[in-house]
Protein backbone atom coordinates (compact mmCIF):
# COMPACT_ATOMS: atom_id res chain seq x y z
CA UNK A 1 0.00 0.00 0.00
CA UNK A 2 1.63 3.15 -0.95
CA UNK A 3 2.33 5.54 2.09
CA UNK A 4 0.60 9.02 1.51
CA UNK A 5 2.30 11.86 3.13
CA UNK A 6 0.54 14.48 5.47
CA UNK A 7 1.87 18.01 4.30
CA UNK A 8 0.57 21.24 5.47
CA UNK A 9 -0.23 21.32 1.40
CA UNK A 10 -2.40 18.53 1.63
CA UNK A 11 -4.16 19.45 4.96
CA UNK A 12 -5.16 22.89 3.44
CA UNK A 13 -5.97 21.77 0.43
CA UNK A 14 -8.38 18.87 1.91
CA UNK A 15 -9.81 21.72 4.23
CA UNK A 16 -10.36 23.73 1.61
CA UNK A 17 -12.45 20.83 -0.49
CA UNK A 18 -14.42 20.06 2.83
CA UNK A 19 -15.73 23.46 3.59
CA UNK A 20 -16.51 24.07 -0.60
CA UNK A 21 -18.42 20.85 -0.13
CA UNK A 22 -20.28 21.94 2.85
CA UNK A 23 -21.11 24.91 1.63
CA UNK A 24 -22.66 23.45 -1.64
CA UNK A 25 -24.30 20.30 0.55
CA UNK A 26 -26.38 23.16 3.13
CA UNK A 27 -28.76 24.54 0.31
CA UNK A 28 -29.82 20.75 -0.87
CA UNK A 29 -30.41 19.93 2.92
CA UNK A 30 -32.16 23.03 3.56
CA UNK A 31 -34.64 21.86 0.63
CA UNK A 32 -35.10 18.61 1.79
CA UNK A 33 -36.04 19.95 5.45
CA UNK A 34 -38.19 22.63 3.98
CA UNK A 35 -40.13 20.27 2.18
CA UNK A 36 -41.41 18.26 4.93
CA UNK A 37 -42.67 21.28 6.50
CA UNK A 38 -45.40 23.90 6.04
CA UNK A 39 -45.39 27.50 4.65
CA UNK A 40 -46.01 28.95 7.88
CA UNK A 41 -42.76 26.73 10.05
CA UNK A 42 -40.71 27.57 6.94
CA UNK A 43 -41.60 31.31 7.33
CA UNK A 44 -40.69 31.23 11.17
CA UNK A 45 -38.78 29.06 11.73
CA UNK A 46 -36.37 28.13 8.67
CA UNK A 47 -33.58 26.72 10.36
CA UNK A 48 -35.18 24.65 12.69
CA UNK A 49 -36.18 20.88 12.37
CA UNK A 50 -39.72 20.30 11.46
CA UNK A 51 -42.06 19.73 14.61
CA UNK A 52 -43.51 17.04 12.01
CA UNK A 53 -42.28 15.43 9.39
CA UNK A 54 -45.31 15.94 6.11
CA UNK A 55 -44.34 13.52 3.74
CA UNK A 56 -47.69 14.15 2.19
CA UNK A 57 -46.31 16.64 0.56
CA UNK A 58 -44.58 14.21 -1.85
CA UNK A 59 -47.64 12.76 -2.01
CA UNK A 60 -49.69 16.06 -2.78
CA UNK A 61 -48.00 17.31 -5.84
CA UNK A 62 -47.91 13.98 -7.69
CA UNK A 63 -51.97 13.19 -7.04
CA UNK A 64 -53.60 16.19 -6.55
CA UNK A 65 -55.81 16.75 -9.50
CA UNK A 66 -54.60 20.87 -9.98
CA UNK A 67 -50.74 19.85 -9.53
CA UNK A 68 -50.02 16.55 -11.15
CA UNK A 69 -46.58 17.37 -11.40
CA UNK A 70 -45.78 13.72 -12.74
CA UNK A 71 -47.05 15.62 -15.77
CA UNK A 72 -44.21 17.80 -16.41
CA UNK A 73 -41.76 15.70 -15.22
CA UNK A 74 -42.34 13.44 -18.45
CA UNK A 75 -42.66 16.56 -20.40
CA UNK A 76 -39.19 17.40 -19.24
CA UNK A 77 -38.39 13.96 -19.53
CA UNK A 78 -38.94 13.58 -23.44
CA UNK A 79 -37.65 17.25 -24.37
CA UNK A 80 -34.40 16.23 -22.72
CA UNK A 81 -34.33 12.72 -24.00
CA UNK A 82 -35.31 13.88 -27.56
CA UNK A 83 -32.35 16.81 -27.69
CA UNK A 84 -29.74 14.50 -26.34
CA UNK A 85 -30.54 12.32 -28.99
CA UNK A 86 -30.30 15.05 -31.27
CA UNK A 87 -27.31 16.35 -30.01
CA UNK A 88 -25.28 13.07 -29.98
CA UNK A 89 -25.94 12.38 -33.35
CA UNK A 90 -25.30 15.42 -34.71
CA UNK A 91 -22.28 16.39 -32.15
CA UNK A 92 -20.69 13.15 -33.00
CA UNK A 93 -20.78 13.12 -36.42
CA UNK A 94 -19.97 17.29 -36.69
CA UNK A 95 -16.65 16.46 -34.11
CA UNK A 96 -15.35 13.30 -36.53
CA UNK A 97 -15.86 15.64 -39.65
CA UNK A 98 -13.89 18.22 -38.16
CA UNK A 99 -11.48 16.54 -36.17
CA UNK A 100 -10.15 13.40 -38.85
CA UNK A 101 -7.71 14.69 -41.62
CA UNK A 102 -9.19 12.31 -44.24
CA UNK A 103 -12.25 14.47 -44.29
CA UNK A 104 -10.54 17.45 -44.69
CA UNK A 105 -12.28 19.94 -46.97
CA UNK A 106 -12.27 23.86 -47.99
CA UNK A 107 -12.55 26.47 -45.16
CA UNK A 108 -13.02 23.29 -42.73
CA UNK A 109 -11.60 25.54 -40.07
CA UNK A 110 -12.90 28.57 -40.99
CA UNK A 111 -16.68 26.40 -40.00
CA UNK A 112 -15.57 25.45 -36.98
CA UNK A 113 -14.31 28.87 -36.48
CA UNK A 114 -18.36 30.80 -37.12
CA UNK A 115 -19.71 27.50 -34.76
CA UNK A 116 -17.50 28.71 -32.19
CA UNK A 117 -18.41 32.19 -32.56
CA UNK A 118 -22.14 31.00 -32.22
CA UNK A 119 -21.66 30.27 -28.68
CA UNK A 120 -20.79 34.06 -27.95
CA UNK A 121 -23.92 34.98 -28.87
CA UNK A 122 -26.40 36.15 -26.09
CA UNK A 123 -29.20 33.74 -25.73
CA UNK A 124 -31.63 36.45 -24.93
CA UNK A 125 -31.36 38.41 -28.19
CA UNK A 126 -32.25 34.88 -30.44
CA UNK A 127 -35.72 34.35 -28.07
CA UNK A 128 -38.08 37.08 -30.45
CA UNK A 129 -36.56 35.58 -33.87
CA UNK A 130 -36.94 32.14 -32.66
CA UNK A 131 -40.92 32.75 -31.34
CA UNK A 132 -41.28 33.67 -34.65
CA UNK A 133 -39.96 31.16 -36.69
CA UNK A 134 -41.86 28.46 -34.05
CA UNK A 135 -44.68 30.42 -34.44
CA UNK A 136 -44.70 30.29 -38.32
CA UNK A 137 -44.27 26.26 -38.72
CA UNK A 138 -46.86 25.62 -35.48
CA UNK A 139 -43.68 24.40 -33.23
CA UNK A 140 -44.99 26.24 -30.36
CA UNK A 141 -46.18 24.72 -27.33
CA UNK A 142 -45.06 21.40 -28.74
CA UNK A 143 -42.45 18.95 -27.39
CA UNK A 144 -40.82 18.80 -30.67
CA UNK A 145 -40.70 22.64 -30.90
CA UNK A 146 -38.38 22.36 -27.56
CA UNK A 147 -36.75 19.87 -28.13
CA UNK A 148 -34.96 21.62 -32.22
CA UNK A 149 -34.37 24.41 -30.09
CA UNK A 150 -32.87 22.96 -27.05
CA UNK A 151 -30.08 20.75 -29.12
CA UNK A 152 -29.55 23.87 -31.32
CA UNK A 153 -28.06 25.95 -28.60
CA UNK A 154 -25.97 22.89 -26.97
CA UNK A 155 -24.60 21.77 -30.22
CA UNK A 156 -21.78 24.21 -30.71
CA UNK A 157 -20.36 22.72 -27.16
CA UNK A 158 -20.71 19.69 -27.96
CA UNK A 159 -19.47 19.58 -31.56
CA UNK A 160 -16.45 20.95 -29.32
CA UNK A 161 -15.90 18.35 -26.73
CA UNK A 162 -16.33 15.53 -29.86
CA UNK A 163 -13.83 17.01 -31.88
CA UNK A 164 -11.01 17.45 -29.02
CA UNK A 165 -11.63 14.01 -28.37
CA UNK A 166 -11.89 12.18 -31.44
CA UNK A 167 -8.90 14.44 -32.85
CA UNK A 168 -6.59 12.61 -30.13
CA UNK A 169 -7.59 8.99 -31.39
CA UNK A 170 -4.51 7.57 -33.47
CA UNK A 171 -4.92 7.46 -37.03
CA UNK A 172 -3.62 4.16 -37.50
CA UNK A 173 -6.98 2.69 -36.25
CA UNK A 174 -8.92 3.87 -39.19
CA UNK A 175 -6.15 2.68 -41.63
CA UNK A 176 -5.97 -0.78 -40.19
CA UNK A 177 -10.02 -0.67 -40.72
CA UNK A 178 -9.44 0.44 -44.14
CA UNK A 179 -6.70 -2.52 -45.19
CA UNK A 180 -9.50 -4.94 -44.21
CA UNK A 181 -11.95 -3.37 -46.38
CA UNK A 182 -14.06 -1.16 -43.96
CA UNK A 183 -16.51 1.88 -45.15
CA UNK A 184 -16.21 4.85 -43.15
CA UNK A 185 -19.57 4.02 -42.26
CA UNK A 186 -18.36 1.08 -40.38
CA UNK A 187 -15.21 2.52 -39.19
CA UNK A 188 -17.08 5.39 -37.52
CA UNK A 189 -20.06 3.34 -35.54
CA UNK A 190 -17.95 -0.27 -34.92
CA UNK A 191 -14.66 1.47 -34.01
CA UNK A 192 -14.50 5.20 -33.72
CA UNK A 193 -17.63 5.93 -31.60
CA UNK A 194 -17.30 3.23 -29.23
CA UNK A 195 -14.38 4.80 -28.64
CA UNK A 196 -15.77 7.71 -27.47
CA UNK A 197 -17.70 6.48 -25.03
CA UNK A 198 -16.37 9.01 -22.25
CA UNK A 199 -16.97 12.46 -24.51
CA UNK A 200 -20.37 11.28 -25.34
CA UNK A 201 -21.42 10.79 -21.53
CA UNK A 202 -20.16 13.99 -20.68
CA UNK A 203 -22.27 15.38 -23.68
CA UNK A 204 -24.72 13.61 -22.23
CA UNK A 205 -24.71 14.59 -18.85
CA UNK A 206 -23.70 18.48 -19.56
CA UNK A 207 -27.10 18.60 -22.16
CA UNK A 208 -29.01 16.84 -19.17
CA UNK A 209 -28.47 19.16 -16.89
CA UNK A 210 -28.99 22.60 -19.28
CA UNK A 211 -31.92 20.85 -20.80
CA UNK A 212 -33.67 19.81 -17.72
CA UNK A 213 -33.46 23.24 -16.01
CA UNK A 214 -33.69 25.57 -18.66
CA UNK A 215 -36.41 27.90 -18.02
CA UNK A 216 -36.75 31.28 -20.28
CA UNK A 217 -36.92 29.33 -23.50
CA UNK A 218 -39.65 27.22 -22.42
CA UNK A 219 -41.47 30.13 -20.48
CA UNK A 220 -40.73 31.66 -24.25
CA UNK A 221 -41.94 28.76 -26.26
CA UNK A 222 -44.78 27.06 -23.97
CA UNK A 223 -47.80 28.96 -23.09
CA UNK A 224 -50.45 25.67 -22.53
CA UNK A 225 -50.25 24.69 -19.03
CA UNK A 226 -50.26 20.82 -20.23
CA UNK A 227 -47.04 21.19 -22.18
CA UNK A 228 -45.03 22.72 -19.44
CA UNK A 229 -42.18 21.40 -17.76
CA UNK A 230 -40.81 21.25 -14.68
CA UNK A 231 -38.93 24.43 -14.23
CA UNK A 232 -41.60 26.33 -15.38
CA UNK A 233 -44.35 23.79 -12.97
CA UNK A 234 -42.20 25.27 -10.29
CA UNK A 235 -44.05 28.41 -10.90
CA UNK A 236 -47.55 26.74 -9.69
CA UNK A 237 -46.29 27.20 -6.39
CA UNK A 238 -45.79 31.03 -6.07
CA UNK A 239 -47.89 33.50 -7.12
CA UNK A 240 -49.52 36.92 -6.37
CA UNK A 241 -52.48 35.65 -4.17
CA UNK A 242 -50.43 33.43 -1.75
CA UNK A 243 -47.26 30.59 -2.03
CA UNK A 244 -47.34 27.11 -0.32
CA UNK A 245 -43.03 26.90 -0.14
CA UNK A 246 -43.41 23.17 1.47
CA UNK A 247 -44.99 21.99 -2.09
CA UNK A 248 -42.21 23.94 -3.75
CA UNK A 249 -39.78 22.23 -1.93
CA UNK A 250 -41.15 18.93 -2.43
CA UNK A 251 -41.01 19.85 -5.87
CA UNK A 252 -37.46 21.15 -6.15
CA UNK A 253 -36.35 18.01 -4.58
CA UNK A 254 -37.90 15.57 -6.87
CA UNK A 255 -36.40 17.72 -9.87
CA UNK A 256 -33.40 17.17 -8.32
CA UNK A 257 -33.23 13.67 -8.09
CA UNK A 258 -32.77 12.53 -11.84
CA UNK A 259 -29.74 14.63 -11.97
CA UNK A 260 -28.29 14.00 -9.03
CA UNK A 261 -28.27 9.93 -10.01
CA UNK A 262 -27.41 10.79 -13.59
CA UNK A 263 -24.28 12.25 -12.50
CA UNK A 264 -23.39 10.09 -9.74
CA UNK A 265 -23.52 6.77 -12.02
CA UNK A 266 -21.27 8.72 -14.71
CA UNK A 267 -18.88 11.01 -12.37
CA UNK A 268 -15.73 9.05 -13.48
CA UNK A 269 -16.68 9.34 -17.10
CA UNK A 270 -17.74 12.79 -16.82
CA UNK A 271 -14.21 13.56 -15.56
CA UNK A 272 -12.65 11.81 -18.37
CA UNK A 273 -14.36 12.99 -20.84
CA UNK A 274 -13.57 16.78 -19.67
CA UNK A 275 -10.22 15.99 -19.83
CA UNK A 276 -9.58 14.01 -23.05
CA UNK A 277 -7.66 16.14 -25.92
CA UNK A 278 -6.08 18.32 -23.73
CA UNK A 279 -2.56 17.57 -24.55
CA UNK A 280 -3.67 17.13 -28.53
CA UNK A 281 -6.89 18.12 -30.12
Amino acid sequence: MKDIRVTPGRVIVTVLLLGFTVLVFIPFVMAVLMSVKDTIEIITQPLALPRRFRWENYVDIMVMPHIRFYRFIINSAVVSGGAIVLTLVLSSLAGYGFARRRYGFRYREAFFVLIMLSLMLPIQAMYIPQYQLMAQYGLTNTRIGLILLYAAYQLGIATLLTRSYFAQLPEELEESARIDGAKDAVIFLRIMLPLARPVLLTVTLLCFVWFWNELLLALTMVTRISMRTVPLAMMYFAGETGADFGMAAAALVVSLLPVLVLYLFFADWFARGLTAGALKG
